[in-house]
């Protein structure tokens, strides 16, 4: 299986995202880390899952919800770019990760973003 790492403005996002989610609906932002969690996990098992929306960028829907996983796999593993809402305008995270070599981090601790 692959390591799963997020991108700085990646992890904003799902940070962002778990606490307007919580503070609507109590519970509704840990459901949303926890498909987080299991996309990540699928995406670890089978890096090549999501269909290929730029070259080398993969994007995956997270279940329930309308957020996607946008995603590179590299010789590290699996680099999650963005935690990307439905209703934003296409490609708005290209800008926030235009430099995949820093901002990089593995999750292991906390809340394990990383399966």
């Amino acid at each position: 299986m692959n390591e799963v790492r997020y991108h700085d403005a990646a992890e904003a996002e799902l940070f962002e995202a778990l606490g307007f989610l919580e503070l609507r609906a109590k519970g509704l932002g840990r459901r949303l880390l926890g498909e987080v969690r299991r996309t990540a996990a699928r995406i670890a098992e089978f890096p090549l899952v999501g269909p290929e929306i730029r070259p080398g960028v993969r994007k995956l829907r997270v279940r329930t919800f309308l957020y996607s996983l946008v995603y590179t796999v590299d010789d590290e593993g699996v680099l999650i770019l963005a935690v990307a809402h439905g209703s934003r305008r296409p490609d708005y995270w290209i800008t926030g990760a235009s430099d995949l070599s820093s901002g990089r981090r593995s999750y292991n601790r906390g809340m394990e973003l990383a399966p």
